[in-house]
């Protein structure tokens, strides 16, 4: 079973780099932010997508913080913190080369669940709820642990869903919420 669990990490490790092109630029803080909600398009800032009052509706209890802790021309990250200074919420936006970024992080996830099972008779599905999720944007994967994806003409958006209490429940109208501000 060790092994099995050692699979499950390198695999997880596997999908997420495949999700990281690029050098990010050094780290730009956006802590405290109380304005809201900005085209992304206009400054490339993941935290101006969602306000502290989005997210703290998401997580069910009071988010206080958002720090975009990588930005570049193609890409920026933000996460969330709550009052205790607990990571919440994340998100990746790739503003350029998201069809490029699905197409690594599904290949990555196929070579993935092909090991698993080899080495441990099952697929990560067979563990938690993943999968193609249809009618949102030009594609769509849910997943209760691995990064969410959401991907509209170039742009994807990766959401960090595994500590967002009824996750699958909210992940369409979330999703619907991202894509009207892309474009």
């Amino acid at each position: 079973m060790r092994s099995s669990s050692l699979v499950v990490v390198a695999v997880i490790g596997l999908a997420a780099a495949g999700c990281r092109g690029g050098t990010p630029a050094p780290a730009a803080s956006a802590g405290g932010q109380t304005q809201p909600a900005a085209k992304a398009t206009a400054d490339h800032n993941a935290c101006h997508l969602l306000t502290h009052e989005d997210i703290s509706a998401l997580v069910e209890h009071k988010v206080t913080m958002a720090d975009q802790s990588e930005a570049g021309e193609h890409f920026s990250t933000c996460d969330w913190e709550d009052e205790a200074g607990q990571f919440v919420f994340g998100i990746t936006v790739y503003w350029s080369g998201g069809k490029e970024q699905w197409q690594t992080w599904r290949m990555a996830q196929g070579l993935g669940d092909a090991v698993l099972k080899k080495a441990a008779g099952a697929s990560a599905s067979d563990v938690v709820e993943q999968g193609l999720v249809s009618g949102l944007g030009d594609a769509a994967y849910f997943s209760e642990v691995l990064p969410s994806l959401v991907l509209k003409g170039d742009t994807l958006f990766e959401l960090k869903l595994a500590l967002v209490p009824k996750a699958k429940a909210k992940f369409r109208d979330l999703a619907g919420q991202l894509l009207a501000k892309a474009g």
